[in-house]
């Protein structure tokens, strides 16, 4: 693809690279919801991908996404629930459930998305020492902390907000932080995370 990765825009800017604005961290954020979704629900049997992360978002000359690297995916009947795997996907990106039954969901593809949106908002990456400190060591859990402690606006991305970008950035927030709820019940689907993105957009954009 003609701009190569997210994960490349987001923390390895060389050269005349600029930093990737707000407004299209948010349209690729969407974009990549559509692109999951329609594999979660466009689709019998149902594709479960298993390895969502930034640099499996492809972006081509307009930066438009395209989710790619399908060497992990499972297929799923519409009459399943998961499918039993080995434990598989990218760390700082892998559902914690993972761990503990080694069973492949949709909502596993759904929480790994909500990693990415975290790292649209941010700028951070998944994993890192400065996470070293809060529970779970990674930036799931560190946002999870900020929010709790009432400071969300401390997690967003320095070099893009401002005035206008803010308010869709919190928004964003609240959308993430839904998608990497430690439950798999409480996590929306990737329709609902669709549906929800294109409010956002909506309503501030």
């Amino acid at each position: 693809m003609a701009n190569g990765s997210l994960d490349h825009w987001l923390r390895s800017l060389t050269g005349d690279m600029e930093i990737l604005t707000w407004a299209k961290r948010f349209n690729i954020a969407v974009g990549s919801a559509r692109g999951l979704a329609f594999l979660h629900h466009g689709f019998i049997p149902h594709i479960i991908h298993r390895d969502i992360k930034a640099s499996n978002i492809l972006l081509d000359e307009d930066f438009i996404p395209k989710v790619a690297d399908f060497g992990l995916a499972r297929l799923i009947s519409a009459c399943e629930t998961h499918v039993s795997t080995d434990l598989a996907g990218t760390f700082g990106y892998i559902p914690p459930e993972y761990g503990q039954s080694w069973r492949a969901t949709t909502k596993g593809d759904v929480y790994s998305f909500g990693v990415i949106l975290l790292e649209l908002v941010t700028g951070k990456e998944p994993t890192g020492l400065e996470f070293k400190d809060v529970e779970g060591g990674n930036l799931v859990g560190w946002v999870c902390y900020k929010i709790k402690k009432g400071q969300a606006v401390d997690v967003l991305d320095p070099t893009v907000v401002d005035g206008d970008s803010k308010p869709v950035m919190l928004q964003t927030l609240k959308v993430a932080a839904s998608c990497v709820s430690e439950n798999p019940a409480n996590r929306p689907t990737m329709l609902h995370v669709l549906k929800l993105l294109k409010g956002i957009k909506h309503e501030y954009l």
